[in-house]
């Protein structure tokens, strides 16, 4: 008889509510709709506010732990920026100066930090001394980026495109470069100790110890 009377009184308040949101003009799939489109709308508008409105010097500024997903950041001047933890996947930064910029632990999988072919004054951009201690950057697009001094401890490069990046003097400390593409890379002087490195593909890639490996694509390198 208990868990009748629990039954009946549970039927009894949902058909209060469907009775209210009626009254009100609404019905319960409308709201649910409703309450989903605002909660969109109000995560739409966070990201908005924390796109860049600084162009083109961005210098002193902090982006630390914002959602920059997907944002357009090229030409801009970023030197010394604090990105620590933000989300920047898929983000553009076609001739960006991220030179001393900090990415620790940021999201930057999937980003754009090369040319992209759409402007006859485009050019990479450049990371010289960034710090990318465990910052996640698999998939990542670095073709002919400037990363000499760069801190890449622990960073997570698997998939990423590094066809002729400067990685000279750079700190590649137990990074994670799997599949990643090495042709005409520099990496004379990189502190490799502990790197990851399965099925990468070489092409006149510059050695940490000077050597060069031989000019055809192959998996077998420094």
């Amino acid at each position: 008889m208990r868990i009748r009377t629990i039954a009946i009184l549970a039927t009894a308040a949902a058909a209060a509510s469907m009775v209210f949101l009626a009254g009100c003009g609404g019905d319960a799939p409308e709201a649910t709709t409703s309450t989903a489109t605002s909660t969109t709308a109000i995560r739409q508008a966070g990201a908005a506010e924390d796109q860049p409105r600084c162009f083109p010097d961005c210098r002193g500024q902090s982006f630390a732990g914002k959602d920059l997903t997907g944002a357009r950041l090229g030409r801009r001047n970023f030197q010394g920026v604090d990105f620590t933890g933000a989300n920047l996947s898929r983000a553009r930064f076609a001739d960006a100066n991220l030179n001393e910029a900090n990415f620790t632990r940021a999201n930057l999988t999937g980003a754009v930090l090369t040319v992209e072919g759409r402007g006859d004054f485009e050019f990479p951009p450049s990371l010289i001394n960034a710090n990318l201690t465990d910052a996640n950057l698999s998939g990542a697009k670095l073709g002919g980026a400037n990363l000499t001094g760069a801190n890449l401890t622990r960073a997570n490069l698997t998939g990423a495109n590094l066809e002729g990046v400067k990685l000279i003097n750079a700190n590649l400390n137990w990074a994670n470069l799997t599949d990643v593409k090495l042709a005409v890379a520099d990496l004379t002087g990189a502190n490799v100790a502990g790197v990851i490195i399965r099925n990468a593909w070489w092409y006149a890639t510059t050695c940490p110890n000077g050597s060069v490996t031989p000019s055809a694509h192959t998996r077998t390198g420094c």
